[in-house]
């Protein structure tokens, strides 16, 4: 069970470096690129590709929830500074990824329907069928939250689905 929530939390710190945390640059290719200023969205459709460093994001939409110019300098200013929450202070509310989505690095793949991370809250919820594999490694549930600035994650079931992990023990 300790390697699915090291896996859990190592694939959702990789997948929410793309909320501003590394300094490499951030590549998004996709077959169309839309913004709405007024309502802060950038929305990127159609084969949506994101890669940063080792992780890359694929889904059918991409969208980047930004706050409005005075809202991300308040931010800033009433944020207290460390050496985490400094690289972690961006203009980036939230980025959603919709349809087929695919998080991976390495050999560590997340997929689900749905998959939102919440910059403020620094948590991850991944919907629609969400599962979790590294390796042979799986665990599925009815939604999968990471909460990043606790190193932790969660997997709930529904009333009609259960929690379910197939766990193979490390070869020697």
């Amino acid at each position: 069970m300790i390697l699915i929530v090291l896996c859990i939390a190592s694939l959702a710190h990789a997948a929410t470096r793309v909320g501003g945390g590394a300094n490499t640059p951030i590549n998004i290719t996709s077959d169309r690129f839309d913004v709405y200023s007024e309502k802060r969205i950038a929305v990127f459709s159609g084969n949506v590709v994101v890669t940063q460093e080792d992780t890359t994001i694929k889904s059918d939409e991409f969208y980047l929830h930004y706050y409005k110019p005075k809202e991300a300098t308040a931010r800033k200013k009433s944020q207290v500074i460390n050496a985490g929450a400094a690289a972690n202070m961006g203009e980036i509310q939230k980025i959603e990824a919709r349809g087929r989505v695919i998080i991976r690095q390495k050999e560590k793949i997340l997929t689900g329907e749905n998959a939102v991370f919440f910059n403020d809250e620094r948590k991850i919820i991944v919907t629609g069928t969400p599962e979790m594999r590294e390796g042979d490694n799986i665990i599925k549930g009815d939604k999968i939250t990471f909460f990043l600035t606790e190193n932790r994650g969660v997997v709930e079931s529904s009333k009609e689905t259960r929690v379910t992990a197939t766990i193979y023990p490390e070869q020697q």
